[in-house]
């Protein structure tokens, strides 16, 4: 008897099912290079500003809606967050390499 069999027993199995990443799983390519992400990043901060500064424009001339404006304004701040958090990082890991003594 295995001590792990009463806890198998007690489990509910679930059938097995074999899974393949799929575009639909995992757009990005898997080895994908730091610059080409970081890149990625960059750009996808400045569309989500440019979005955001449509919708203000829109709300300023009364078209568009508050609460739109708003999460369009907070999607960009976050991305932008992002990127400089990734730029930060980036920077403190070739700051250590450089004080690293050969």
């Amino acid at each position: 008897m295995d001590a792990f069999e009463g806890i198998r027993a007690a489990t509910p199995q679930l059938p097995r099912t074999e899974t393949t990443p799929t575009e639909a799983t995992s757009p990005r390519v898997p080895f994908a290079s730091l610059a080409d992400r970081a890149t990625e990043a960059i750009r996808e901060a400045d569309q989500l500003q440019k979005d955001a500064d449509r919708e203000v424009g829109a709300l300023a001339v009364g078209e568009g809606s508050t609460v739109e404006t708003m999460v369009a304004l907070s999607k960009a701040d976050l991305s932008l967050r992002l990127v400089v958090a990734l730029r930060n990082r980036a920077l403190e890991a070739y700051q250590t390499l450089m004080r690293m003594q050969v």
